[in-house]
C-alpha cells in the first residue's frame, strides 16, 4: 500500500469547511491555503499546516499527528469571532473523510494570540482562530 501524506488530510479539512452551510453563507472571500490573494473580499478563511510528524509502529501502521492553523478574517471583530465559532463547530470531533487513512482524533487544541491588524488598503482587520490537531492512522 502506498503511504498517504498530509495532502489527504488537508483536502478533508477543506471539504469539511466547504460542506458546512453556516460557513458557506458567511464567507464572501472563500477558503485559502496560507495567505489569501490580494483584494479578496472579507470575511474569509485561511488554513496552513503547522506540523505533521509521522509515527511508524512495529505493527505496520503509520500514524500522522498533524496540526493546522485555521483562521477567520473579517473587518468586524464580532463577525470574525462568529465565523471562528462556526469553524470550531465544523471541525471539532469531525468525521473527516481522509483518503487512505482512518481519522482517530480531530479537535481544537490551541488559540494562538492574534490581534487587529491593517490590510494593504489601510482597513482594520480582525484575525481569530485556532490550531486543530488531526491524528490519522493507516496500515502499510
Amino acid at each position: 500500500m502506498a503511504v498517504s501524506t498530509t495532502g489527504a488530510i488537508k483536502r478533508a479539512l477543506v471539504r469539511q469547511l466547504r460542506a458546512d452551510a453556516g460557513i458557506g453563507s458567511v464567507i464572501a472571500g472563500g477558503i485559502h491555503e496560507g495567505v489569501a490573494p490580494r483584494k479578496v473580499k472579507y470575511p474569509f478563511i485561511t488554513y496552513s499546516a503547522v506540523a505533521a510528524p509521522y509515527d511508524y509502529d512495529w505493527s505496520g501502521h503509520l500514524e500522522i499527528r498533524s496540526m493546522w492553523d485555521v483562521y477567520a478574517f473579517a473587518e468586524n471583530p464580532v463577525e470574525a469571532h462568529n465565523l471562528d465559532s462556526l469553524i470550531a463547530n465544523a471541525l471539532t470531533e469531525a468525521s473527516l473523510q481522509v483518503d487512505g487513512q482512518t481519522v482517530l482524533y480531530c479537535r481544537r487544541v490551541a488559540e494562538p494570540p492574534t490581534g487587529p491588524d491593517t490590510d494593504a488598503d489601510g482597513r482594520r482587520i480582525y484575525q481569530v482562530g485556532g490550531t486543530y490537531m488531526v491524528w490519522t492512522d493507516q496500515a502499510l
